[in-house]
């Protein structure tokens, strides 16, 4: 179908920090998202890094959230990009 050449989406598990009330913490979440490295999901994928956000801190959360992906445990290619996305 000619597919071949788009980029693939991925879902992954993932360490993630988050700051709240001057402590750190750290849990273990899933993200889906078309870029596969900690760096390049933080920078381009605002969708993604929103839930997350709003996942840790909830609607009515009034501080600045801090969300950090640490670390990538598990990547597994679920589809691609649709053409129009591109």
């Amino acid at each position: 179908m000619g597919n071949e050449d788009l980029p693939n989406i991925y879902y992954m598990n993932a360490h993630v920090a988050y700051k709240k009330s001057k402590r750190m913490y750290n849990i273990q979440t899933w993200i889906v998202s078309r870029y596969n490295t900690p760096a390049e999901i933080m920078a381009n994928d605002s969708k993604t890094m929103d839930r997350l956000k709003s996942d840790i801190y909830g609607k009515t959360y009034k501080g600045t959230r801090h969300v950090i992906i640490r670390d990538i445990l598990s990547t597994k290619p679920v589809g691609k990009v649709n053409r129009t996305a591109l």
